[in-house]
């Protein structure tokens, strides 16, 4: 039987809360003179987080390895057109070699991505492209919290998360410390909690974001179709049950509760 191709992610994906962006953008401000002007918003995926932070510098550019991730982005053949005149670009491009010059960039951000990375490589080419006091912001979210009639059922989702333990990425763990773990760049380090946002979803909606993962895709290709589709479907039984609803796709909230690390680089 074929291998089934994880679903495509966008649907499920939250854009960070605007309270997280001000914050980022605040914070660079205060050592890098107005306006400011070049972002590279790494790891972009299908580009949330780098419409949002369009609006505050000169020009910001999307970083993706994935020319699928690219294409996923709405109208991004119209955003490179724009980023000949100075707004934002999606261009091919990876962690550890991003198209900017030297000592170019306000701000590096990576926006539930910098898991992934080997960290020294990276770090390395942050070190390369930012301006004395530059920022690196590295943020995300460990899975989502299902609100129900006012409940949350945050616990039964962490061990749905967790039955897939064997099929995470290592880096994976760094979510669940809130990225405190991340290797130290600089010695201005700081890290905030506290920044979420809730989207009015359905049970359907939260279960295709457990299908999107990529720890079940790993599971899909290693015990096939039959067993993931099992999981997905004892995911939607397991938080039904903890609902206590009959109804099969409830109407809920789906909250994300954002962290934030970021470093800046020295001025001297």
């Amino acid at each position: 039987m074929a291998t089934k191709k994880p679903r495509p992610t966008i649907e499920f994906r939250p854009s960070p809360p605007d309270s997280l962006i001000k914050k980022i953008i605040s914070s660079v401000s205060e050592k890098r003179p107005s306006p400011l002007q070049l972002c590279v918003d790494v790891g972009c995926g299908s580009g949330q987080s780098t419409e949002q932070l369009a609006t505050s510098f000169e020009r910001v550019i999307g970083v993706d390895v994935s020319p699928d991730q690219l294409e996923l982005r709405p109208g991004a053949e119209i955003l490179l057109r724009i980023f000949l005149t100075g707004t934002q670009a999606h261009r091919e491009g990876s962690a550890y070699s991003i198209p900017v010059d030297n000592n170019s960039v306000d701000l590096v951000s990576v926006c539930a991505a910098v898991h992934w990375f080997d960290m020294k490589p990276f770090y390395a080419e942050v070190d390369r492209v930012l301006q004395p006091g530059g920022i690196l912001a590295c943020y995300s979210y460990h899975g989502c919290s299902p609100v129900y009639q006012g409940q949350s059922f945050r616990k039964e989702f962490i061990e749905i998360w967790d039955r897939l333990n064997e099929y995470w990425s290592e880096g994976h763990n760094h979510l669940r410390t809130d990225y405190s773990e991340l290797p130290q760049l600089y010695s201005e380090d700081f890290l905030l909690r506290g920044f979420s946002v809730e989207q009015d979803v359905s049970l359907d909606a939260v279960i295709g974001y457990i299908s999107s993962w990529s720890a079940l895709s790993k599971k899909r290709e290693k015990e096939g179709d039959e067993a993931a589709d099992r999981f997905v479907q004892d995911s939607r039984n397991r938080l039904l049950s903890a609902m206590g609803t009959q109804e099969s796709n409830p109407p809920m909230k789906r909250r994300y509760d954002y962290f934030l690390r970021f470093w800046r680089k020295p001025i001297s």
